[in-house]
């Protein structure tokens, strides 16, 4: 049966309406009120009654769909998913924990170089897929040059300062708004610690629990640097395989006291995106064995096929998941800019715990990031950057099909990797990466493509492809030459 919504839009709000339409049927979803198997109004219907468009109804309902709570019959329309009880209660009582306090109103590469090729970045190959690298042409310079001229301008007795070793106020308010808005992550500035990049974040967050761990728990394969923190802990560690959905939750450890990484938005190497039934298994998991969570979201501002998803933070609702995120893939990872929030039990403590690590991040680079995204421009420079690096997406998948037979792709759907799965017969990736090397072409096993497997007997069958810093013509030349390179070894 078809339902009617009764929704109070406002289009006065910073909200965009379609994420208005998405949180409130979401929330009546939740409440009970639209049962499963109730039908969805038509898109048409519902844009009409609202007075708004029928695209901001389609993209809300996308994104109610990629998200797990309802799902479309051919023709008949949307209609909505069962939801477990008990995954129903981690919802609703997340923002409700005592814990968490009130919700605000919504207002092998070698290892000292991750983000570069083989040798730190003065070896690159000519067409060098690495991964995580953003277009130097990207760099939003006149902008970003203007923003500094006027802080230097005015502002220039900061320079002789400290900072907050926290990081700069403006920056924190102008990250947490950014996540309500965009990842559904609700946190207030005090809740946001700056760091030098995702790394940086990673070791604050390992540190800041280290003492209440009693084991790790780590996607395998997974983000080399996150496997470098875990692997020097001196901590028993549980690698927990992933498969199309990311990381198989049936497998982790149920011993209390875990710390838990994971990628969940855009499994890092694999790409694979976890659905919502998954990652409320997590939570659940997570409350069971009284365990914490680091999400690192590193790419999530790139999503091409389907709207955004909510972050795994956004439903945990500030209990047990410390979000990890960074503007290295975003803006530029020259700026060393990255960030951690932190569940309000744990505030002070990570306060403290980064002036000890240092006492802050460089004020000019944080206060020209914080004009950046307040005045408008990092919202723009986004929309931007997702269209040019969809199109070489695009072009890098439409490549392999037409030079390949049924290309197995993995994680394209997201993020700035895709990875190509060998198929039967076809050489290593590990040899196909030095053979394309010779040939000026860099291609990565996940062994050398900042990935870590902890199984050593793992098959050889995957290459890493990032390619948003590689022109269109560039992926097609370079596609080319790995169709050379397999045409010669046969």
């Amino acid at each position: 049966m078809t339902v009617e919504l009764t929704l109070t839009l406002d289009a006065t709000s910073a909200k965009p309406l379609q994420v208005q339409v998405f949180d409130q049927v979401r929330e009546i979803i939740l409440e009970g009120k639209l049962k499963a198997g109730m039908a969805l109004p038509p898109s048409r219907l519902l844009a009409e009654r609202l007075g708004i468009s029928r695209n901001t109804v389609i993209t809300a309902y996308e994104r109610l769909a990629a998200e797990g709570y309802v799902k479309a019959r051919g023709t008949a329309g949307l209609f909505v998913e069962p939801i477990p009880p008990d995954s129903l209660l981690l919802i609703q009582r997340g923002g409700q924990a005592p814990t968490n306090g009130p919700v605000p109103d919504e207002a092998g590469e070698p290892l000292l170089c991750f983000a570069g090729s083989p040798g730190g970045g003065g070896d690159r190959p000519e067409l060098d897929f690495w991964v995580g690298r953003s277009d130097p042409a990207g760099f939003p310079l006149r902008i970003w040059r203007r923003i500094v001229n006027r802080l230097l301008s005015r502002e220039t007795a900061y320079l002789t300062d400290y900072c907050d070793p926290a990081g700069l106020p403006e920056l924190r308010a102008a990250i947490a708004t950014h996540l309500r808005r965009a990842r559904a992550v609700a946190v207030t500035e005090n809740q946001v610690v700056v760091t030098a990049g995702g790394q940086d974040a990673l070791n604050l967050v390992f540190n800041l629990l280290r003492s209440r761990t009693r084991q790790l728990c780590i996607e395998n394969p997974c983000y080399l640097g996150a496997s470098l923190i875990f692997r020097s802990a001196g901590m028993t560690i549980h690698p927990v395989l992933v498969d199309g959905n990311g990381l198989r939750t049936d497998l982790l450890s149920r011993d209390r006291g875990s710390l838990l990484y994971v990628t969940p938005s855009h499994q890092f190497p694999t790409g694979a995106t976890m659905p919502l039934s998954r990652r409320l298994e997590l939570l659940r998991w997570a409350e069971e064995t009284d365990s914490y969570i680091v999400e690192d979201d590193y790419d999530s501002d790139f999503r091409y096929d389907g709207p955004p998803l909510t972050a795994l933070a956004g439903l945990d609702g500030g209990r047990r998941v410390f979000y990890a995120g960074t503007f290295s893939k975003s803006v530029g990872a020259g700026l060393r800019i990255g960030y951690a929030t932190i569940p309000r039990l744990f505030w002070d403590e990570a306060r403290m715990l980064k002036a000890r690590m240092s006492n802050g991040q460089a004020w000019l680079e944080q206060a020209a990031l914080a004009a950046f995204i307040d005045e408008g421009h990092f919202d723009r420079h986004l929309r931007r950057l997702r269209q040019l690096y969809k199109s070489r997406r695009d072009c890098l998948v439409r490549a392999l099909r037409e030079t390949f037979d049924e290309p197995v792709i993995l994680g394209s759907e997201s993020g700035l990797h895709l990875v190509w799965r060998l198929p039967e017969g076809f050489l290593p990736a590990r040899t196909i990466q030095i053979r394309a090397r010779e040939r000026g072409i860099g291609v990565y096993a996940l062994s050398s493509g900042a990935a870590y497997d902890f199984d050593p007997g793992a098959r050889d069958d995957m290459l890493v492809f990032g390619y948003s810093s590689l022109a269109e013509t560039q992926i097609e030349s370079a596609v080319r030459e790995l169709k050379s390179i397999s045409e010669d070894a046969r």
